[in-house]
């Protein structure tokens, strides 16, 4: 199923929505972190972050069958190639258990905002939810950061393993 689509490998096809939609995801949950952006937010940021983890599934997927067409699957690990393959596809599934926790506290950031806004909300619960408040932003921003970064460590060593696995090219000129 996460193979092919049209003879084409799905996952260069499909790295790029990840690629796209966790970053987004992050500077959406940065933007929920401010006080004065948080409304806005409040529901980009679950849905994007809900499509984000969509795509991370379908590219973890989609990059172990490639793998395994390849012959990467842990045969012939002797390769650079092989080796870098194989990082990649380590990182890519910590980064899909980055965006599980990241999503979870999107959703429940979303959640927790419409519920501490009620304007029938008392000033006392108001001071009680504050430190909520600040956890889920930190959280957030921390998650934003940690999944951004990842998504960077990924990609770097996918494309290395395709466009460079000696590391013989100098691409700076």
């Amino acid at each position: 199923m996460f193979d092919t689509i049209n003879g084409l490998p799905l996952h260069p096809l499909v790295v790029h929505a990840a690629v796209v939609l966790i970053p987004l995801s992050g500077v959406l949950g940065v933007l929920y972190a401010v006080p004065r952006t948080r409304a806005w937010a409040r529901w980009a940021l679950p849905v994007v972050s809900v499509l984000a983890l969509g795509s991370a599934f379908v590219a973890t997927q989609s990059g172990q069958a490639l793998q395994g067409a390849l012959g990467f699957d842990g045969a012939n690990s002797e390769s650079t190639a092989a080796v870098l393959v194989e990082r990649h596809s380590e990182l890519g599934s910590q980064l899909l258990l980055i965006m599980v926790a990241y999503t979870v506290v999107a959703v429940a950031a979303a959640v927790f905002a419409g519920r501490s806004s009620a304007p029938a909300q008392a000033r006392g619960a108001a001071r009680r939810s504050q430190p909520v408040a600040v956890g889920l932003s930190v959280l957030l921003v921390v998650g934003a950061v940690v999944a951004t970064t990842w998504t960077y460590r990924v990609g770097d060593l996918g494309s290395r393993a395709v466009w460079n696995p000696a590391d013989s090219i100098d691409y700076s000129d």
